[in-house]
């Protein structure tokens, strides 16, 4: 299927890109997807069988938001209906990724809630948990994650990984990093003893101070040098 964004060779690119810092980080592993919303209404995402550390333009397919694609494309994840069902209920979310990271999801499979142990993991607000481990392969299950997720921008699904919007691919990637480096951090001082939660007061003027486009910028400036990507 074509598109007729314009920009849709650059977000195949940028997407690349992100997969495979995530990828490096441990975030996404050889099952995680990345989509965007192109400016026609369809999506834009990694295909079921592409090797996450390995990208190439040939590793992504274009489906209409019913998930439709072309004859003869390639197909995409099996969890496809977790994309669809958020960008049917949120206008306001234009790219998606779905993770399996280390972190978050020991969080959610030993029973505790995601909490703010760092300043940039007050940026996910509210994290709720989808009590399910289920692969979100059906329309069905879609909605129920979908409604879960609510207006929220992250989702844990438990003992199964996590789902992070954002406005763009640049800001979902940076969500889904801060995601998992607060998981870790609010794992690791748990094995210590009891780690600082920040109060709500505390969170939300932190919140406010780093939802910056330029912070967004050196996060992924950072890893994509660091991974020379």
């Amino acid at each position: 299927m074509t598109s007729k964004d314009p920009k849709v060779n650059t977000y195949r690119s940028e997407l690349i890109q992100a997969i495979s810092l995530l990828e490096k980080l441990g975030i996404i592993d050889f099952n995680g997807h990345f989509s965007t919303r192109l400016s026609d209404g369809n999506i834009l995402i990694n295909i079921g069988a592409s090797v996450r550390c390995n990208l190439t333009n040939a590793d992504f397919v274009i489906v209409d938001k019913y998930g439709d694609i072309s004859e003869g494309d390639p197909k995409p994840p099996a969890e496809l209906p977790l994309h669809l069902a958020i960008y049917e209920s949120r206008p306001d979310v234009d790219s998606i990724v779905h993770c399996h990271p280390r972190w978050s999801t020991l969080l959610s499979s030993s029973g505790h809630n995601y909490q703010v142990t760092m300043p940039q993991g007050a940026l996910l607000g509210n994290v709720p948990l989808f009590d399910s481990p289920m692969s979100v392969n059906n329309s069905k299950i879609a909605a129920a994650v979908a409604k879960k997720l609510g207006n929220e921008k992250a989702a844990l699904l438990k003992a199964h990984g996590s789902v992070v919007t954002g406005i763009d691919i640049l800001e979902a990637t940076v969500m889904a990093i801060y995601l998992e480096l607060n998981a870790e951090r609010q794992a690791q001082g748990q094995l210590l003893g009891k780690p600082y939660v920040f109060n709500d007061e505390e969170a939300a003027s932190l919140s406010k101070g780093l939802y910056k486009r330029g912070l967004f910028e050196k996060c992924w400036n950072f890893y994509v040098s660091k991974f020379s990507l």
